[in-house]
């Protein structure tokens, strides 16, 4: 029987735990506005943690992940120094889209259609 949580589930959530607040004090600091961690994916081999946010209330959403990449950094000592893993993946932030393209999908299910 396969459990239910694996360990790169586990690893996932705690980065999600650790880092949540420091990006929250980081997007305050540079005036991004609401950012929120959407879902972090860790590689099988534990190479790569790919961290899915959102940014509220902004038009250049991609230009305003550049304060957090600069932080990765400290962010990565953080997450290694409170989980102590013997192989440290590398994070990445990336942009979710998955609220963006929801809106517009429910813009293009609630608008009247048009025959011609």
């Amino acid at each position: 029987m396969p459990r239910e949580f694996t360990r790169n589930v586990r690893i996932a959530e705690a980065i999600r735990r650790i880092t949540a607040p420091e990006i929250d004090s980081l997007a305050r600091a540079a005036g991004l506005g609401m950012v929120t961690i959407t879902d972090v994916n860790v590689a099988s081999d534990l190479s790569i943690a790919c961290i899915y946010v959102s940014v509220y209330g902004t038009s250049s959403a991609p230009t305003k992940l550049e304060p957090l990449r600069d932080a990765l950094p400290q962010l990565r000592s953080k997450v290694a120094h409170e989980l102590r893993l013997k192989k440290m993946p590398k994070l990445i932030f990336e942009l979710d889209k998955s609220v963006s393209h929801g809106a517009r999908i429910s813009e293009l299910l609630s608008s009247p259609k048009s025959r011609h």
